[in-house]
């Protein structure tokens, strides 16, 4: 059954997204983000270059959201298909019927998984500048609560009864949204 539903959900999403990219290869590539941005943030600090500094956290705040999300799914059961973009940030297509076949608690950990990804980046580059680049850091720290404060309002929305193609439908595509939804008592998907 899970077979079934995860290959239906694939060919829906694939007529909205027809650009992807094999889950392997998207891994692959988002690995490598991530070691270039270790390697920018490295000579940046050693450097005192604020640019390279930057950049890092922006290339780690794009890839470690995936990369955290795609790991708490693995150990909770959940799998995925392939990657593909929605505007400019990369996603990962999970195997919807998996995610289906985890239990809700599982799934609200695997959303909030994916809430922590980006913050995190961004507090790992302010922690790692503060003492040499302190205006970056401080950047750094601001869009990392900024980050969590827009997860916290998007769970709120959600809580309170957006829908799905409402005026803030966008909310209920979130992670934040998400976790809202599967604590909502009738949780609908």
């Amino acid at each position: 059954m899970t077979e079934t539903v995860t290959r239906v959900s694939d060919k829906l999403h694939g007529r909205k997204h027809p650009i992807s990219l094999p889950l392997r290869a998207g891994l692959l590539v988002e690995l490598v983000g991530t070691a270039l941005g270790m390697l920018l943030l490295e000579i940046g600090l050693r450097r005192s270059c604020p640019g390279c500094v930057s950049a890092a956290a922006l290339i780690l705040t794009v890839t470690w959201q995936p990369l955290l999300k795609v790991a708490a799914g693995h150990l909770m059961g959940v799998r995925y298909s392939y990657f593909y973009l929605r505007g400019v940030e990369p996603r990962v297509k999970m195997q919807y019927g998996t995610y289906l076949a985890a239990t809700r608690w599982q799934r609200v950990t695997l959303h909030l998984a994916g809430t922590i990804g980006s913050p995190l980046a961004f507090w790992y580059v302010a922690v790692r500048a503060a003492e040499q680049m302190p205006e970056v850091a401080k950047i750094c720290w601001l869009l990392c609560w900024i980050l969590v404060a827009v997860q916290i309002l998007l769970f709120v929305v959600v809580l309170a009864g957006a829908r799905r193609g409402g005026p803030l439908g966008g909310a209920y595509l979130s992670s934040g949204g998400s976790i809202a939804r599967e604590l909502r008592p009738t949780a609908i998907h």
